[in-house]
């Protein structure tokens, strides 16, 4: 009767180490699953940014070209405007930017070719040094 007793408690123990490891065996496969998905929406993740990033840089390039073609446009209207006797100062204002910005947007005009010394300027604004000759 003992071995009866002894193979009924080696049964219920085979049995509840059974249900254990079934127990075990399906949270391992939860586990596994969730990784799965995990890693799965993590490189999706970065596929959707790595799309995302070509868009970007694809857009930039639009609006470069876009800004581009504007700003030499809007760059016309200044000289226009001071060729239509407009003073710096009044396109400046009318334009709401920095008379430097005029300036620097305006044509340079040709510079006349120099033939006398480097200090060759009016009379008035020399010096007594500057304008006796050399030697005296």
């Amino acid at each position: 009767m003992t071995e009866a007793r002894k193979s009924a408690k080696l049964t219920a123990a085979r049995q509840l180490a059974r249900e254990k490891s079934a127990q075990f065996r399906e949270r391992e496969d939860k586990l596994e699953s969730l990784a799965v998905d995990y890693f799965t929406y993590v490189e999706q993740v970065e596929e959707v940014n790595a799309l995302a990033e070509k868009e970007i840089v694809r857009i930039r390039e639009q609006a470069e070209k876009n800004t581009a073609d504007r700003r030499a446009s809007a760059a016309r209207i200044i000289p226009a405007m001071l060729a239509a006797g407009a003073s710096r100062a009044e396109v400046a204002g009318r334009l709401g930017i920095a008379a430097r910005d005029v300036k620097r947007a305006s044509p340079a005009p040709a510079a006349p070719a120099k033939t006398g010394t480097e200090n060759s300027g009016p009379v008035e604004h020399r010096t007594e040094q500057e304008s006796s000759p050399v030697g005296q």
